[in-house]
């Protein structure tokens, strides 16, 4: 039960990220890559299939869990972020699950991953 009301909540703070109007996917990704919560925007597709997608999302949790391998040196990553043409892709380590944020290619990252930083904290 507890299980799922925390999965609950996580889709309640992704719902809450899709209301901002540069964020296209929110979405949290358990340890074998899998979407547990959130989803893409109403009205916005995938460019890519699901297979590609839980590709990409297996890739997001290996580089994750490398990163972590330098918490040592480098202090604990608060997000980490990738600007490509067509989007940029935001992700937040939260305990053995990674939120994956993606939003209009021309954003300021610091200010959005601050921004997500607040919402997932404050809200529910």
């Amino acid at each position: 039960m507890e299980h799922n009301q925390e999965l609950f909540s996580y889709d309640l703070k992704c719902v809450r990220l899709l209301r901002e109007s540069e964020i296209t996917f929110a979405g949290l990704i358990d340890h074998m890559g899998k979407l547990v919560a959130g989803g893409f925007k109403h009205g916005i597709s995938p460019s890519e299939d699901e297979a590609e997608r839980r590709k990409m999302y297996l890739d997001i949790v290996l580089c994750a869990s490398l990163r972590k391998d330098f918490d040592y040196s480098l202090g604990s990553v608060m997000y980490s972020a990738s600007r490509g043409e067509k989007a940029v892709m935001i992700n937040f380590l939260l305990g053995k699950r990674i939120l994956l944020v993606t939003a209009e290619p021309d954003v300021d990252m610091d200010k959005t991953a601050q921004k997500i930083i607040r919402i997932i904290h404050t809200y529910c």
